[in-house]
């Protein structure tokens, strides 16, 4: 049975390689699957890095997925881990702008591939595991046996936010993805949705990012709490 390892990204740093989170995440990620690949014996993993271009700087080319693999790979290729690793497969997903289309883009991938019957490991951020979980039921549960690992890495302004506000924009975007998968129409309602929140974050600029990212979801915030 394949073991797939799917990493959802979170924005994409001015440089990826020297970011504090990012370096946090993917560290205490590759340790994990490490450990798996070593205590289960598994050969060939697939790690699957999701994340499109949500790039705050110009000229806006760059993906979460390509350069999350960036960095995964510079740990993975030290001399001392080349021996394990040296077989490990990475793919970066380059078009998903949600968490929602980070799981069906990758199921979409692994569909192409072929790979059926498979054990998914599923790394998030902490604050996120609660949707996450849900949305793996709904989007890859019967197809795959899976698991949900969060890591709670952000010690960025937005990991502090009050959790009031963090568990009440959860539940409404957790609604907004189930409402989402109603139809294709919807799905494509929702992707133009996230389209206009990159605009929107862009315009603000990164020096603006939290401030940006607390407004938006203010405004979406009510604005969905009168749809539902």
């Amino acid at each position: 049975m394949k073991n797939i390892f799917l990493v959802f990204g979170y924005g994409i740093p001015k440089n990826i390689l020297k970011d504090e989170n990012y370096n946090f995440y993917l560290k205490m990620v590759f340790n994990q699957i490490y450990e798996l690949v070593i205590k289960n014996g598994i050969n060939d993993p697939i790690i699957i890095c999701s994340g499109g271009k949500t790039d705050m700087y110009k000229p806006y080319k760059r993906t979460e997925g390509a350069e999350m693999v960036k960095l995964i790979k510079s740990i993975a290729k030290r001399p001392f881990l080349k021996q394990v690793t040296k077989d490990w497969l990475f793919i970066p997903e380059k078009t998903s702008l949600s968490t929602l289309e980070n799981f069906l883009n990758c199921k979409a991938i692994l569909k192409k591939r072929g790979i059926q019957n498979t054990n998914l490991s599923i790394f998030c951020e902490k604050t996120r595991e609660r949707r996450i979980k849900r949305l793996a039921k709904e989007t890859v549960d019967k197809d795959y046996n899976f698991q949900v690992l969060p890591i709670d890495f952000d010690v960025s302004e937005n990991r502090y936010l009050d959790p009031k506000f963090i568990e009440k924009k959860e539940k409404l975007v957790l609604k907004h993805d189930l409402w989402a998968l109603q139809s294709p129409e919807n799905l494509k309602k929702y992707h133009k949705l996230f389209e206009e929140k990159f605009e929107f974050l862009r315009k603000a600029g990164p020096n603006a990012h939290t401030r940006a990212v607390r407004e938006w979801w203010e405004k979406k915030i009510n604005e969905l709490e009168k749809k539902n």
